[in-house]
């Protein structure tokens, strides 16, 4: 309105009875004060004063006014602004009076006009975990060197003390603008943002899916491979994440320069097929576990580990390859960056014995200790599944008797030890001249090509997890049905239990073989698997339980190491008594009797206190021990139930004893009468 051409009314004049003339005044001022409202704040400068006479009110007054009606048009704007849909998908939506521009993001602070927050931050999606918890905002920007950050904001940090937020994006190379007015606008901006999108955060690599749609496989850098329903966001990767999966060269390079040198090789072989087999745990319903490769050093353990490794990423420190010198939480954190991959930890020697079982079962377990929060609330336990791949000097039993503990059957069979050739485990050269010449070719190839063939292997799974849901599953099967063949039929279950780890190997070969990964011959992956599998039978001296090699182990090797010492040697004369023989020296410690059969072989009678001695120093049941050998035919069982016999010694009379026979020597049976 022009303040010079405006005549204000007489104020002399009466208003209508019906106040129409008063309402006109009223309806005019609040056109007036609406117009004012619309000016910018130079305009509005000018005319403040010209009206404010005009209507007849004080400045200060006209100002209270003005501010109102802004107050109130923001309010019905706010009001309108959240009063729309919910944003689509793809689509963004900040909070009323938070607008971004091209160089960054900005909030209308209303009289003091635009306040910039920060550099552009561009929004990709909400995000939460599979159980609705964990909320938060998955947001992007470029640092300064202009690299991409991404970041999965919590949105408790909403609620914490002014500075925490914003250090963490700092740190994430994000300028903040410092003022504490714009910063409280940028976390009001981040609490009111809408996006369209969802986001599913995973606090682990592997395999993830939503109910009913097909699986993703997220690899340790956060890089998915497969088809999601949702966008899946690895919420903490590790600090060294994009080396343990870092590509190099090409995957043809990788075929030539390193996998076909394997071929032949039964240990490289195995342990390539291990690099493979983590991502077929779950799809196969397969439980954690893996191999320890024992052998002396230099023979070539480390490197057949890093080949496995080279699969994945960098195959050495700092990147895939780790060792057994790390603690408890160390080996969880690394169990889970590896979920549905492959574990490989080096120098068994380096771990704390003490320590060695119950990080094979913990690690075979797939999850962590529990801990509590502050708040004494339950802390999310650490959860993974993956196929481990261990090298060491000694094997696991041997490294636990360090600390003076039995290696249990149940860590024995998460994690075998299979024995390596003292020489040979590198026997074919593949044209190198000689073994060091293959060593040096190999250790260079592994820095020139690692990294790709993981990805070419997942994306051919993932693929075939959607279009055939069941074929899998068949190969797995008909696989599992060659090695049980090769078992004894009256194998024990945890051999069993190996021999199918040793199947999931074999299919995995063949899978990288089949889909041209793995530039091996068909059967070479099964054929290697087998041999290793045979190895550790015959290590383990036969296809019978753990705990009953152990029990004919610690009474073979008593009566080894006492025989002559410890055992009274008896003979029998014509009428069919017994006698002792005098020894040249006398029998300290008495242990028992042997008494010398027709075929010149010797049976060992042991009373019941030294039998329950010997197996309490060997850490077995002294009742198990003795069913054992009973069942092995080498002890002779008494009358009934009882597994001891009444014999007649001499100078003692009849005392019931063990009678074990000369076979627990591993004596030849044909001369037996």
């Amino acid at each position: 309105m022009d303040g010079d051409n405006f005549v204000p009314p007489d104020l002399d004049d009466e208003p209508l009875e019906n106040g129409t003339e008063a309402e006109r005044d009223r309806a005019a001022e609040a056109l007036e004060i609406a117009r004012l409202a619309g000016l910018d704040r130079i305009g509005y400068a000018q005319e403040r004063k010209k009206v404010a006479q005009a209507l007849g009110m004080g400045v200060i007054a006209l100002d209270k006014a003005v501010q109102a009606e802004l107050r109130r048009r923001r309010a019905e704007a706010a009001a309108a602004h959240r009063g729309k849909d919910a944003p689509g998908p793809g689509e963004v939506r900040w909070p009323f009076g938070i607008m971004q521009k091209q160089d960054g993001l900005y909030a209308d602070a209303g009289e003091e006009g635009l306040v910039w927050l920060a550099p552009p931050i561009e929004v990709l999606g909400l995000c939460r975990n599979n159980g609705g918890e964990e909320w938060g905002v998955w947001l992007r920007w470029r640092d300064p060197d202009g690299r991409t950050q991404t970041w999965p904001m919590p949105a408790r940090l909403l609620m914490t003390e002014p500075g925490e937020l914003e250090g963490a994006m700092v740190s994430r190379g994000l300028r903040v603008a410092p003022e504490p007015a714009a910063r409280l606008q940028l976390r009001r901006a981040l609490a009111g943002v809408q996006a369209g999108s969802r986001v599913t955060l995973v606090s682990r690599a592997g395999w993830h899916a939503q109910p009913g749609q097909p699986a993703a496989y997220v690899l340790p850098d956060g890089a998915i491979i497969g088809r999601a329903a949702e966008s899946l966001v690895l919420k903490a990767p590790a600090e060294n994440a994009a080396q343990m999966v870092a590509e190099a060269g090409t995957l043809d390079g990788w075929r030539q320069e390193i996998a076909a040198c394997a071929v032949g090789n039964d240990v490289a072989v195995v342990a390539l097929c291990a690099a493979f087999a983590g991502p077929l745990l779950e799809p196969l319903g397969e439980a954690s576990g893996g191999l320890h490769l024992a052998g002396r050093s230099k023979a070539g353990k480390t490197l057949a580990l890093r080949l496995a490794l080279s699969v994945w990423g960098l195959p050495f420190k700092g990147g895939a390859l780790r060792d057994w010198r790390s603690t408890a939480n160390g080996l969880e954190g690394a169990a889970e960056e590896c979920g549905d991959g492959l574990l490989g930890l080096d120098e068994l020697h380096q771990a704390d014995p003490r320590e060695v079982a119950s990080a094979v079962y913990m690690l075979a377990n797939e999850s962590g200790k529990g801990r509590m929060r502050r708040d004494t609330s339950a802390a999310r336990r650490r959860t993974w599944r993956t196929f481990i791949l261990s090298t060491g000097e000694l094997d696991l039993a041997a490294m636990v008797a360090k600390a003076g503990q039995k290696l249990s059957a149940g860590a024995e069979v998460r994690l075998p030890s299979i024995p390596m050739p003292a020489t040979g485990l590198w026997p074919k050269l593949h044209g190198q001249p000689s073994h060091e010449a293959l060593m040096a070719h190999l250790h260079g190839a592994l820095r020139r090509q690692h990294g790709t063939p993981i990805r070419a292997f997942l994306a051919r799974l993932a693929e075939g997890r959607a279009a055939e849901t069941g074929m899998l599953a068949q190969l797995a099967e008909a696989m599992r049905t060659r090695f049980t063949a090769q078992l004894d039929p009256e194998a024990d279950a945890q051999v069993r239990d190996v021999a199918r780890r040793f199947a999931l190997l074999a299919l995995a070969g063949e899978l990288a073989t089949e889909w041209s990964i793995l530039p091996w011959p068909r059967g070479e992956a099964t054929r290697a698997c087998k041999a290793l599998l045979a190895a550790w039978i015959a290590r383990r001296g036969g296809s019978s339980a753990s705990e009953e090699a152990q029990h004919l182990r610690a009474i073979r090797l008593f009566i080894t190491e006492n025989g002559a010492a410890r055992f009274v040697a008896l003979a029998q004369v014509e009428s069919g008594n017994w006698y002792e023989i005098s020894p040249e020296r006398p029998v300290i410690r008495r242990a028992g009797w042997r008494r010398r059969l027709p075929d010149g072989r010797d049976e060992y009678l042991i009373p019941p206190e030294i039998w329950r001695e010997v197996c309490a120093e060997a850490g077995i049941d002294p009742n198990e021990a003795a069913r054992t050998l009973l069942n092995a035919e080498m002890l002779e069982g008494g009358d009934g139930k009882n597994l001891t016999r009444r014999v007649r010694i001499p100078g003692i009379g009849l005392a019931r004893c063990y009678c074990v026979r000369p076979e627990i020597l591993g004596q030849p049976d044909e001369k037996r009468p």
